[in-house]
């Protein structure tokens, strides 16, 4: 048996440093919130159980001068059946922010949403969670594909993203004429 417990020992060693967590993903840094107001598209996401059964999707924030900022996100199903649900935001840190939705019992949960790519017109982003279980891929054009995000695609896959399990939207939901119900007017 005291012949065993080295092996023990190092065997626990070498698993335990194998199976050791990845860092947090990097967000973007000199996040513009105000930049970010406006109907996002879901071009593509890793699958979730809150998303099932969705062919396309999209997402308005109304960004003001404080938090929290109001979100709405629109779902439409397959069998032509839409889903709606609205939300808030707070912004916890550089390209970090703290979602909630309504109704109960979801707004008892807040989840981690992620800015980890944007590209400099704030048209296109990237978007998870620190678990990597959450990815979205967004765009404000409704006409862009999954293939137009090579970049970011590698730069979350680098991060321990399983880029390889996106499943794109095959249809897009028509644009709002305008959003202003949700942004706060600014002074």
């Amino acid at each position: 048996m005291k012949a065993l417990l080295p092996i023990l020992s190092i065997a626990a060693t070498i698993f335990s440093s194998c199976s050791s967590p990845l860092p947090p993903p990097q967000t973007v840094t000199n996040f513009k919130l105000e930049k970010f107001d406006g109907e996002w598209h879901e071009i593509a996401r890793l699958p979730n159980s809150f998303e099932k059964d969705l062919v396309a999707a999209k997402a308005i924030y109304g960004i003001g001068t404080e938090s929290p900022i109001s979100i709405k996100n629109t779902g439409l199903k397959a069998d032509g059946t839409v889903t709606e649900i609205q939300g808030s935001a707070d912004v916890v840190g550089d390209g970090k922010l703290k979602v909630r939705f309504a109704p109960f019992p979801a707004n008892l949960f807040t989840g981690d949403y992620w800015i980890l790519w944007i590209n400099k017109p704030y048209t296109e982003a990237v978007v998870g969670s620190p678990s990597r279980k959450f990815l979205w891929l967004l765009s404000k054009n409704p006409q862009t594909k999954a293939q137009d995000f090579t970049e970011a695609l590698q730069l979350v896959k680098a991060q321990g993203f399983p880029v390889n399990k996106l499943i794109e939207n095959p249809q897009r939901l028509e644009p709002e004429k305008r959003h202003l119900m949700f942004a706060r007017k600014r002074r």
